[in-house]
């Protein structure tokens, strides 16, 4: 529960955060408490899809009257109409001052602001993530393609992040439900993904073959039954050993917030357990998080560690 605690705060922090300065930002905030059954006060807009035929996706958690007493972050947030400024600060750790992290807005989408750049436009999720995309095309020399194989039927992302590599696998034809469990992550991607259905960057058949959803991935491979299913985990990279090689600016932003997972071994060690085929995302560098590949596909940049589980595996003709 502290996970979901943090993202009711989040909708009615951002809410409060300079609603005439970030409008969207505001509106995203209204939608989200929408789905948490919240009493927002600046709530001005209903959900309403795109023309691409996605719709806002919301919080599948039980739905509240109001934001109720519950302890986020070891700091307890009193029930109120205006929760204070500073029980939210420090419950999700994002005020506005110069040291922490701001969510804020540019081009009709949430964007994600580091410390000492909030007057610089922030990281946001963009679809498609890349510059060629092959919509209705054929993306099967993606190296995380090739890693799934033709055999699995769908694909549960546990770590989506900005979503790029769940948009590179539903736009190869698989069904994707990918999952994030940080609420500011969560905004940014879900307000992105937003504002490319509205824009029409994304097809219908990519958006109706990809869901994004906020929740912990854990949880979800419970929910894995069928035959045929891949696990995508793309857990946060240790650092590099070189100090000049620097990744992408939103790969910086995002592990100077989250750090490195910790919890991605036990991860993976569930996944195989529940899923036909786990695919894993590590730089070179790195040592894999769990012993036993079947193989790996390397790129110049990363490798994909892939783990088989033919007990899961159905029976094609």
């Amino acid at each position: 529960m502290a996970v979901q605690a943090r993202f009711q705060v989040l909708a009615s922090r951002v809410g409060h955060q300079n609603p005439c300065e970030f409008p969207i930002l505001a509106r995203w905030a209204g939608e989200a408490a929408v789905g948490l059954g919240l009493d927002f006060p600046h709530r001005k807009h209903e959900s309403k899809g795109c023309a691409a035929g996605c719709q806002p996706q919301q919080s599948k958690a039980p739905l509240l009257s109001r934001l109720e007493i519950r302890r986020v972050s070891e700091d307890v947030v009193r029930e109120d109409e205006a929760v204070t400024n500073q029980s939210c600060d420090r419950a999700y750790g994002a005020d506005t001052s110069a040291g922490d992290f701001l969510l804020g807005e540019q081009d009709g989408a949430i964007d994600l602001r580091p410390p000492g750049e909030h007057g610089r436009p922030g990281v946001q999720a963009i679809f498609p993530p890349d510059a060629r995309s092959t919509q209705g095309g054929s993306p099967g020399k993606n190296p995380l393609v090739k890693a799934f194989g033709a055999h699995i039927d769908q694909i549960i992302d546990l770590t989506a992040g900005f979503g790029g590599d769940a948009f590179r696998l539903a736009e190869a034809g698989y069904p994707v439900r990918a999952f994030e469990r940080d609420p500011r992550v969560f905004a940014v991607l879900d307000s992105g993904w937003g504002r490319a259905c509205r824009e029409g960057c994304v097809s219908e058949e990519v958006s109706e073959r990809l869901s994004f959803e906020y929740g912990e991935g854990a949880d979800q491979l419970a929910s894995i039954v069928g035959e045929n299913v891949g696990v995508y985990i793309d857990p946060m990279y240790p650092p590099p050993r070189k100090k000049n090689a620097k990744p992408r600016r939103e790969l910086q932003v995002l592990r100077l917030m989250l750090g490195e997972q910790v919890d991605g071994s036990t991860l993976v060690s569930a996944a195989r357990e529940r899923a036909a085929r786990v695919v894993v995302k590590r730089p070179h560098h790195a040592e894999v998080l769990l012993a036993g590949a079947n193989h790996q596909i390397e790129t110049k940049l990363v490798r994909f560690d892939v783990y088989l589980n033919p007990a899961r595996m159905g029976v094609r003709s």
